[in-house]
């Protein structure tokens, strides 16, 4: 099982708790470093891939994160924020994907939800679009904050 997990506010939960304070920009990850020897005859570690930066983007008045090989678009409508994950599966086999992802004002409210893309071949792209926020008594916001909580290929 390949697992690849991205923390960029450590949401865990879902409902409408407020996302913890760290900057959604800087990807954080719960993946603890090895740290390199100074010693000149001990054997290396293996090097570990760096994790992806996110790129905000905006297409008229959708909001636009990619994160490696995924993207979410978050549109605010009158019934809720209709939010889309797209997803290439990069590797050289089949694998179902789940990611996770939180959307928010960025102050006081949070909901997340979890995208489940079934046997993504090699290659393939899978998308899945729903309304995150629609059950939110209050005003949502313009410009939502969007939170990848994590990527999961088994």
């Amino acid at each position: 099982m390949l697992l690849v997990t991205v923390l960029l506010t450590g949401c865990s939960g879902g409902g409408n708790a407020p996302p913890p304070s760290a900057d959604p920009s800087v990807p954080q990850s719960s993946t603890p470093r090895v740290p390199q020897s100074s010693t000149p005859h001990a054997p290396k570690t293996p090097e570990t891939t760096p994790e992806p930066s996110p790129v905000i983007e905006y297409v008229g008045k959708t909001k636009v994160l990619t994160l490696g090989d995924t993207e979410i678009r978050a549109t605010r409508n009158e019934i809720g924020i209709s939010v889309a994950c797209n997803i290439k599966n990069t590797t050289d086999r089949t694998h179902d994907i789940k990611v996770t992802v939180s959307v928010g004002n960025g102050s006081d409210w949070v909901t997340t939800n979890n995208f489940e893309f079934q046997k993504v071949a090699a290659g393939q792209t899978a998308s899945e679009t729903t309304v995150m926020g629609a059950s939110f008594e209050g005003e949502l916001p313009d410009d939502p904050k969007i939170y990848v909580d994590s990527v999961i290929f088994s």
